[in-house]
């Protein structure tokens, strides 16, 4: 078909096509000229916008996608579904007009430090990322001698190093937000080595082996764009001069700096108290306590596929589920990891938490997820850091009830009557499985709330009653939010950005990244650079 000289093409989005499993993605152009009643050859263009998995009722599972079309501006559909404008992509970032005289220091190489850094030296500032953990390759060797022989280190561990706590994790990139930055994130990913799919999985993650490559390269890039990390180098402070910052302390000396942007993540609990103390204005946040809980991926299988599971093409099955209970609190599953890992994941001497992670691959024996009922700052106590005792508190009673290097573990049944199992089924996690009463590690009301609710929840997963509990579960997210304005900067200390997870305004690795580059963004404008600001 002929189209006027120079015309651009028309760009619509039409959803509903669909790919059994194993089905080649070569066949959506087939199916998408199909659908709208056109020969192939007048389909100018077709990109995969969102694909999900729908297993839901009797029906085979199948993937339901999304696509973007191009198609000649002239061209009359003889058919007519659903279409909607398939909008232009967003512009990158604007280099500054000017630099600072000072570079900028960002603390912490979590999601929320490393983005804001990388799109710092894409506009041509560059910056200074200071961690206190290890780089990527000596932070695996310090948590693999965590994992077997339990040896901490308080400063380079699960929580703290190259990638912040989700470097060892299930890697999920999930982000429910509307900002368009989350674009500029996972370009850089996939640029950096990550599958190109996460762009459109409804449901993306790179899991923790992925993860790890897609950090190394991205630290080149950050390096051969100007700026520069310092590991092993812990923030212990702020640097104030009239009304302002003008760098942080660390354990080596001060740092000057043209702005601070403070990402220390959710367990950095040492520096929050110093920062509350001299000044900064912050509130206590609810989170989330817990358990995690553990069953073989086999009985998620089949709970979620029915008679499919086992079929090819199917991913691992995954769960979500909530149920409100009789105790009065909602209790829900969260930070779900098909085919992985319980681990310990603690950053305190003393203390022991639990976490989870997989590979990219999810083809480990056990599925696992945290289970877990609200906690609100009324349940805390009085103070700003109230939330910080209460997790040591529980913390340091597993470590008690799993003893030296064990994991306190319960079967649900036993949890719910309140006795400890005379056995335990076999588990993922890298520490023994200690029998203990769980119910003894956790506050009375999330005890009770938990013991009401999974009851409930028996239905949505069939055989939950009988998976393995390994507790405890404290660190969802931060039980601190560091105050800022709409100018994200903190009240009355001009220059520092709280940001990120740790800065209670995120909840998982890209919604921290989109955080850090609106920070980074609100700054450059200053400069004449980044992205749009008011979003």
């Amino acid at each position: 078909m002929s189209r006027p000289e120079g015309a651009s093409p028309r760009r619509v989005i039409l959803g509903e096509v669909y790919l059994a499993p194993g089905e080649s993605p070569a066949l959506l152009a087939e199916r998408a000229a199909v659908r709208l009643g056109i020969a192939r050859r007048d389909l100018l263009g077709c990109t995969v916008l969102r694909r999900s998995l729908d297993a839901r009722g009797r029906r085979e599972p199948r993937f339901a996608y999304r696509l973007g079309l191009e198609l000649p501006a002239d061209l009359t559909l003889p058919a007519s579904p659903p279409l909607t404008p398939w909008p232009e992509a967003e512009p990158p970032p604007r280099p500054v007009e000017r630099r600072p005289g000072l570079r900028p220091v960002v603390v912490g190489a979590g999601p929320a430090g490393l983005f804001a850094a990388l799109r710092l030296a894409a506009c041509g500032v560059r910056p200074l990322l200071l961690e206190r953990g290890s780089p990527l390759e000596d932070r695996i060797r310090e948590v693999a001698r965590y994992w077997r022989r339990g040896e901490l280190d308080p400063e380079s561990n699960v929580q703290f190093g190259e990638g912040g706590a989700g470097t060892f994790s299930d890697g999920k990139l999930t982000y429910r937000g509307k900002d368009p930055r989350k674009a500029w994130v996972f370009a850089q990913l996939i640029e950096a080595g990550a599958p190109a799919e996460i762009a459109f999985d409804a449901k993306p993650h790179l899991g923790t082996d992925k993860l790890r490559g897609v950090l190394r390269r991205l630290r080149t890039r950050l390096e051969a764009a100007g700026g520069e990390l310092r590991f092993r180098c812990r923030v212990t402070g702020l640097v104030r001069e009239a009304g302002g910052v003008a760098g942080v302390e660390t354990a080596a000396g001060s740092v000057a700096a043209a702005v601070v942007f403070l990402a220390p993540g959710h367990s950095a609990r040492d520096l929050l108290a110093t920062l509350v103390g001299r000044g900064v204005a912050a509130e206590a946040k609810g989170f989330a306590v817990g358990v995690r809980v553990e069953l073989p991926q086999a009985v998620v299988d089949r709970g979620q596929y029915g008679a499919w599971a086992g079929m090819g093409g199917l991913p691992p099955a995954e769960f979500s589920v909530k149920a409100h209970s009789p105790a009065g609190r909602d209790v829900y599953s969260f930070c779900m990891c098909p085919g992985g890992t319980v681990i310990p994941a603690g950053s305190e001497a003393g203390g022991l938490v639990v976490n989870g992670m997989s590979a990219w691959g999810r083809r480990g024996r056990w599925a696992n997820a945290a289970l877990v009922t609200p906690v609100e700052p009324a349940d805390l106590g009085d103070g700003v850091l109230a939330g910080h005792a209460f997790q040591r508190r529980w913390e340091e009673r597993a470590a008690l009830a799993g003893g030296a290097r064990g994991v306190p573990a319960q079967r649900v049944m036993d949890f719910l009557a309140a006795r400890v199992s005379a056995e335990l089924p076999p588990s993922s996690c890298p520490w023994p499985v200690v029998s203990a009463e769980l119910g003894a590690c956790l506050p009375d009301f999330a005890a009770a709330a938990l013991r009401g609710g999974l009851p409930l929840l028996f239905r949505q997963v069939p055989g939950l009653a009988e998976a393995l509990l390994l507790g405890v579960e404290t660190r969802t997210s931060s039980p601190v939010r560091l105050l800022r304005g709409e100018d994200l900067q903190s009240p009355g200390m001009e220059g520092l950005y709280p940001l990120g997870e740790g800065a209670g305004y995120a909840g998982g690795i890209v919604s921290a990244a989109v955080d850090g580059v609106r920070g980074a963004d609100a700054y450059l404008a200053r400069w004449g650079g980044g992205g749009e600001v008011d979003r």
